[in-house]
């Protein structure tokens, strides 16, 4: 999905706080399925070594990156979490499970604390670098929220499943929040506030309605 990027400037507002909430969710899912991925073969991105049956390097590199990332963030953030919430999260024990497990563990805790993920500030965390090691890095909660997302969309992008969404500049029939999108070729429409999903001709016709409320309460 092609969307407007967060404003972290005063913090994250409701829509994109079910956003990250969200996102966080959907990991362990995402980890699932790009470790099937690393079973695929024919993929028609990267350059085959002749002969192999292997997937591409480049996308294997990617994907197993993305799979690293995405299971070293969630950990350490559950940690932090979990150290204000008083919730146990015994570090060693996490690094000698299997990863998926830990994974599930870490994001079932994140997805249900996104205010006390948010609300982390100045935790140090070893965070990776470029050169496939870790450095130390002082970061806040929103940060945290924001790299666990945007790993969502990274692993949806490798799995091909990013696609364009329009935003509608209309507020939403039912609750009046300027967050309707409607996906590229739909036919239905969504608001990412209050989730309901409206059929074109169903948007129209409450549009009108609501713009004639408008309209008398304005003449009144």
């Amino acid at each position: 999905m092609l969307g407007a990027r967060i404003n972290t400037e005063f913090g994250l507002c409701p829509t994109c706080t079910r956003h990250v909430e969200r996102a966080i969710a959907e990991l362990p899912r995402d980890y699932v399925e790009l470790s099937l991925q690393l079973g695929k073969t024919g993929s028609p991105v990267g350059d085959k070594v002749s002969g192999s049956r292997d997937t591409p390097t480049p996308i294997r590199l990617g994907v197993e990156a993305t799979m690293r990332a995405i299971a070293h963030e969630a950990q350490v953030w559950a940690e932090s979490v979990g150290e204000v919430l008083n919730t146990a999260w015994d570090t060693q024990t996490a690094r000698d499970s299997r990863p998926g497990a830990v994974l599930q563990r870490a994001c079932t805790l994140l997805a249900g604390s996104v205010s006390a993920l948010l609300a982390l500030r100045g935790v140090d965390h070893l965070v990776g670098d470029d050169r496939d090691g870790y450095v130390p890095v002082t970061r806040d909660g929103v940060d945290g929220a924001l790299v666990l997302a945007d790993l969502h969309q990274r692993a949806r992008f490798i799995l091909g499943k990013t696609r364009i969404v329009h935003r509608l500049p209309a507020p939403c029939p039912r609750c009046e929040s300027t967050a309707l999108e409607r996906p590229d070729g739909s036919d239905t429409i969504t608001c990412s506030a209050c989730l309901r999903v409206y059929s074109w001709d169903e948007y129209q016709r409450l549009c009108c309605a609501l713009a004639d409320r408008r309209e008398i309460a304005d003449a009144a």
